[in-house]
Order: C-alpha cells, then sequence, then structure tokens
C-alpha cells in the first residue's frame, strides 16, 4: 500500500453534541454577550484549572497580551525586550500598543529567554525598557519564581505570552499571564484568549477594557479600552472543551510518548524539547543539529509528510520588523533553523510515526552538509507556516 500524505495539525474543538447543552442554556438566558453567565463560568473554571485568581477573556491571544502590556508597561519608555525567536503575534502586540521590540537572544536548550540573558542586556540599551514579554516556547512552563525575582531586582515589569501553555499552568502569580484559545491550541475554542493573574486589582482593570473601560455598574468609560469580549457562544466552546480536555491531553501526551520512545530506540541524532509529554502541545518539534536540516527536511517532503518551522527564523527576519534593534541574536539564528514541527494530532497511526521518525538522521549518519551555507541561504527564502 503506498504511503498517504500526513498532515502536520489538525484541530480537534469539541462536537456539536458536547456544545449543545450549553446552547440550550444560551436560548434559555437570551443573554449572548457582554460579560454573560457562560463567559462567566468559563472564566471561574479555567481560573480553577490553572490556579489563576483573576481571568479576564479576551477576543483572542494577541489582545490579551496588548491589553496587559497597556496595564503594565512603565509610562513615559518605548523599548520592550522580548525574544525574536516567537511568532510574530508576540511582536505584533508590543507595536500595537505604541512600544518598539528589542528583541534579544535565547537560551540554545530551552528555547526561551532568561531573567539572566535580559540581564546582561540591559547595560547596552540606549534607555531603560517599559517592559519585558517573555515567552513560552511551544506550550512549556514558565519560570515565573525566576522572572518575579527579576522584577524586584530590577523595578521592570513583566508579562508573560503563554499562548499555547495554559494546560502547562498550575500557579499564577502577580506578573499577567497571556494565553490563546485559537483552534490550534490544546485548549481551542476557535478563536478567544485570556489573562490570568493573582492581582485582583489588575484583572478588573483588565476586564473593564475589553468592555470599552466600563467599571462598575454605571456605562462610564473609567479607561480607554475597547470591544475585546468574547461572546456567549464562544464560552459555549470554552465550557465543552474544558468537559473534553483530560481525553485530550492524555491524546497528546500519547504523541509525545510514541516520538520519544522511537526517538530513542532508533538512536536518531534528534530531540524533543525538554520535558514534553509532561506539558503538552499541538506544536510539537524535534530538534536537530544545523548540519543535518537539509536532509531531514528532504527526506520529510519526499514522504509527503508534513512540517513546520512554527516560528520561522525570528521576528527579526521580517519586513515588517526589520527596523527593531537587536541585540545579540547568534543562538536564534543557529537553532531557529533546527527547531522541526512534526505532525501532532489524534489521527496519527503507528506507521505514521515510524515513517516520520525515520526522516531523522542516525547517530550513524555521516555529517555532510554545509551547515553554515545551508542556514544563510534558508534565512532569504520565504519560510513555510500554517
Amino acid at each position: 500500500m503506498s504511503n498517504l500524505p500526513v498532515k502536520v495539525l489538525v484541530p480537534s474543538l469539541p462536537t456539536i453534541a458536547q456544545i449543545e447543552p450549553y446552547l440550550h442554556r444560551i436560548d434559555s438566558a437570551r443573554i449572548y454577550s457582554n460579560f454573560g453567565p457562560l463567559a462567566t463560568e468559563f472564566a471561574q473554571r479555567l481560573g480553577g484549572s490553572t490556579g489563576s485568581e483573576s481571568v479576564t477573556l479576551t477576543s483572542n491571544g494577541t489582545s490579551a497580551i496588548e491589553i496587559a502590556l497597556r496595564l503594565k508597561a512603565l509610562p513615559g519608555r518605548k523599548l520592550c525586550v522580548m525574544p525574536s525567536f516567537t511568532f510574530v503575534a508576540s511582536a505584533h502586540a508590543v507595536c500595537n500598543v505604541g512600544l518598539t521590540p528589542a528583541f534579544v537572544d535565547i537560551d540554545p536548550v530551552s528555547l526561551v529567554l532568561t531573567p539572566e540573558l535580559v540581564e546582561a542586556v540591559l547595560p547596552r540599551l540606549p534607555e531603560q525598557p517599559a517592559a519585558v514579554l517573555v515567552i513560552s516556547a511551544f506550550g512549556a512552563p514558565i519560570d515565573q519564581e525566576g522572572w518575579a525575582r527579576f522584577e524586584v531586582r530590577n523595578g521592570i515589569p513583566v508579562v508573560f505570552d503563554a499562548a499555547a501553555a495554559v494546560t502547562a499552568l498550575h500557579h499564577v502569580g502577580h506578573a499577567p499571564v497571556c494565553v490563546s484559545l485559537h483552534a490550534t491550541k490544546v485548549l481551542g475554542i476557535g478563536e478567544g484568549g485570556a489573562i490570568l493573574s493573582s492581582d485582583a486589582e489588575f484583572g478588573q482593570r483588565a476586564t473593564a477594557m475589553t468592555g470599552f473601560g466600563f467599571m462598575g455598574v454605571e456605562r462610564t468609560s473609567a479607561l480607554r479600552g475597547g470591544n475585546f469580549r468574547i461572546s456567549e457562544y464562544a464560552a459555549a466552546v470554552g465550557l465543552a472543551a474544558l468537559d473534553a480536555l483530560p481525553t485530550k491531553v492524555e491524546m497528546l501526551r500519547n504523541v509525545a510518548f510514541a516520538y520519544r520512545t522511537r526517538l530513542e530506540a532508533t538512536g536518531r541524532r534528534a530531540r524533543l524539547q525538554e520535558g514534553v509529554g509532561d506539558w503538552v502541545t499541538m506544536s510539537l518539534n524535534i530538534i536537530v543539529e544545523p548540519d543535518d536540516v537539509k536532509a531531514t527536511i528532504e527526506k520529510l517532503d519526499a514522504q509527503e509528510i508534513q512540517w513546520r518551522r512554527w516560528w520561522g527564523l525570528g521576528c527579526h527576519r521580517h519586513p515588517a520588523f526589520a527596523d527593531c534593534p537587536t541585540f545579540g541574536l547568534a543562538v536564534t539564528n543557529k537553532v531557529a533553523p533546527t527547531v522541526i514541527g512534526v505532525p501532532c494530532h489524534d489521527g496519527l497511526k503507528d506507521e505514521d510515526f515510524d515513517r516520520i521518525v525515520a526522516c531523522f538522521p542516525s547517530a550513524a549518519h555521516a555529517r555532510t552538509t554545509q551547515a553554515g551555507s545551508f542556514v544563510e541561504d534558508l534565512i532569504e527564502q520565504e519560510v513555510p507556516t500554517l
């Protein structure tokens, strides 16, 4: 039998049958938006599952970051320190609130910005930043405690872009944690987001900003905001998604386990992200050595196995952010091409995992590719995106 193409991602949201009981509640209440009962319940349940005292639901993950930065960024300052290695939505959010991204390098193992990396760069900045935007790498847990100490030492507010990490959160501290509820996330509702925090006053202000700045019962704008709410229909999907979440998390753990066991059993010179399987993601990556990139993607293409670089080669490579300052991106430039997004969904069979893993280099594979020239050529090309 010939091999069939393998899709890289197949989103999985609740079925009509799973959503239907919540739709009946909407019909009964005849409340469709404006912080309705389903949205309120969804926020409460999301707070319980993530250990967050305050939950502000937003229309998408990008608006969650924008609202958090508008509330937390220090006034009179223009720079927002952030990694270049992230999805471009993070950089767009920074620019949309009137700040300028200052792109900083990442740790080569965890793939994220660390307090130490930022503190090493601070003396080189033309001015002190308004905030630091810290990214979770593809859904991995975030170092909230380490960054809380950074805030104390430096007096610079931190905002977390934990877009894909909602199921990796078990306690949320003072600094706001922004998550995405896009269809491609573990907890997906189609389109949506949330800001999580233990700061009740911050949460009240953030929620007000999603509804034109109205605070209290009076329809008076106390803050400049907008319309960033979700409808009761989106909340219905969210509640059904929470009902089904344990089953989905278990499926994704099994996918990570299937990759890990095959990579180890066949002696591949490639690795999964650290800890994946303990935490789960819909954008699972296999990381290779720089001189194995070209041969690996050629084999994946030959086998009709879809793959992605979910974050491309870094925001600094996009024309929209080419004029933003950068501060030492050697690790980003080296590592970004090696992070290969592989198929991750409930439609994969054992033979699919075998085919995919076989495309990655074995430990005995001779290194013949000139990695430097290939990566340089790659940077000049358009990076495939979903």
